[in-house]
């Protein structure tokens, strides 16, 4: 009887790897170096299946044994397709279709998806927003990602583009160019690049003294240390902080009359600021948000860390396969 899921969350450094039993509860995890330099991603793909080969033949386990592989790439994935549109940090510049290209090694279901939409179904299943259907999650990084998980499942919109959290344009000014060409989206100002862009925007403006000035003059300033000075009383850094928090609960109060999920997730480095942040969110986010979409919801911090991915990417054959179909 089949009875395993792989999984695999592919990021531009490491393949963080996993194997779970038929409930979700991983049976085990390891990771391998990504190989970026074959653009058509067939040599990374076959590397990690013979990974997961090597591991089922030590866990005693075959491919006959596998219900489905759960894959998660860092870019646009048509869900119906498992195409990936091209992934920057993979050097995937034209189309990949990684579904195909994985059936060639294990015949089996393959589900492939968005590394953020993967782990929001990971944190849905596993983490801060388990036993709900309605879930959304908001990863705070370098960028900002977000998922969203509605009745049960992955929003993905008619083109893939659903979810795009981090593009919401919220800085109307439109002060910082974002990575994906246009000014003013939500990563600018909210992530932790965000947090870095702000800070050389206000401080030349404002009065406030600050214990990071010196990191500021020498272009060495990290929303760490924003958010750590603001823990200690600086003023200018609760100022930025703040800032970026209304800037998240704007984001929330979205999403909250969108899909009225009970859990908003909120993951990431970022996430780590701690009450300094979390806090100011929650304030912000009840002044903000329609009565009756925050009523119930909670904004939570997510539980997974690094094993987010590999988790929603399991939660794919268990959410698509196993829940839907059952597993023969």
């Amino acid at each position: 009887m089949k009875q395993i899921i792989l999984a695999a969350d592919i990021g531009g450094t490491t393949c963080k790897l996993g194997i779970f039993d038929q409930a979700l509860e991983r049976i085990e995890k390891w990771s391998i170096d990504t190989d970026v330099t074959d653009p058509t991603g067939v040599k990374l793909l076959k590397d990690i299946y013979e990974a997961f080969k090597s591991k089922l033949n030590t866990l005693n386990y075959t491919v006959e044994d596998v219900i489905g592989v759960g894959i998660g790439v860092p870019g646009p994935v048509d869900f119906e397709t498992g195409v990936v549109h091209g992934a920057v940090n993979l050097y995937w510049n034209n189309k990949v279709n990684v579904r195909d290209i994985f059936k060639q090694f294990i015949d089996c279901p393959i589900y492939v998806d968005n590394d953020a939409n993967v782990a929001a179904l990971g944190e849905k299943h596993k983490g801060a927003g388990q036993g709900a259907d309605d879930v959304v999650a908001i990863t705070l990084g370098t960028g900002l990602g977000g998922g969203v998980i509605s009745n049960g499942e992955i929003v993905h919109g008619h083109n893939g583009a659903g979810a795009e959290l981090g593009h919401i344009l919220v800085d109307i000014d439109q002060r910082f160019q974002c990575n994906c060409g246009k000014s003013g989206c939500i990563e600018t100002v909210a992530s932790a690049t965000g947090v870095v862009n702000l800070v050389h925007f206000y401080y030349p403006k404002l009065t406030f003294r600050s214990s990071i000035l010196h990191l500021i003059k020498n272009n060495q300033v990290t929303a760490k240390a924003v958010f750590d000075a603001a823990k200690e009383g600086d003023p200018f850094c609760i100022f930025i902080t703040e800032r970026v928090a209304n800037y998240i609960a704007y984001l929330c109060s979205l999403v909250s009359v969108t899909s009225n999920p009970k859990y908003i997730v909120l993951g990431g480095g970022m996430s780590t600021a701690g009450l300094i942040l979390i806090e100011n969110i929650k304030t912000a986010y009840r002044h903000y948000t329609f009565k009756p979409a925050q009523e119930g919801t909670e904004i939570v911090q997510a539980e997974l860390g690094n094993d987010a991915g590999i988790t929603g990417a399991a939660g794919l054959i268990y959410t698509y396969i196993i829940e839907k179909e059952g597993v023969k």
